[in-house]
């Protein structure tokens, strides 16, 4: 899969999960899935997986990290 394919996939569950303000998250393509960053626990049912590949959760991280800094 190309680069650009699985930066649009993480753009969409991006904002699936309305992660696009650059502050609360964001979601990151990895080389076998993707990893979602969260500025606070997840309210509700986590998304495990994300057009066929596995969804790897990271919460609580620190403000810089959730703003991709």
């Amino acid at each position: 899969m190309p680069d650009t394919y699985m930066q649009e996939q993480a753009e969409a569950l991006a904002a699936k999960l309305k992660l696009n303000d650059g502050k609360s998250g964001y979601v990151e393509a990895t080389a076998d899935g993707f990893a979602v960053y969260t500025r606070r626990k997840w309210p509700g049912k986590q998304i495990t997986s994300w057009d066929g590949l596995p969804v790897e959760w990271h919460e609580n991280v620190g403000t810089n990290k959730a703003a991709n800094r």
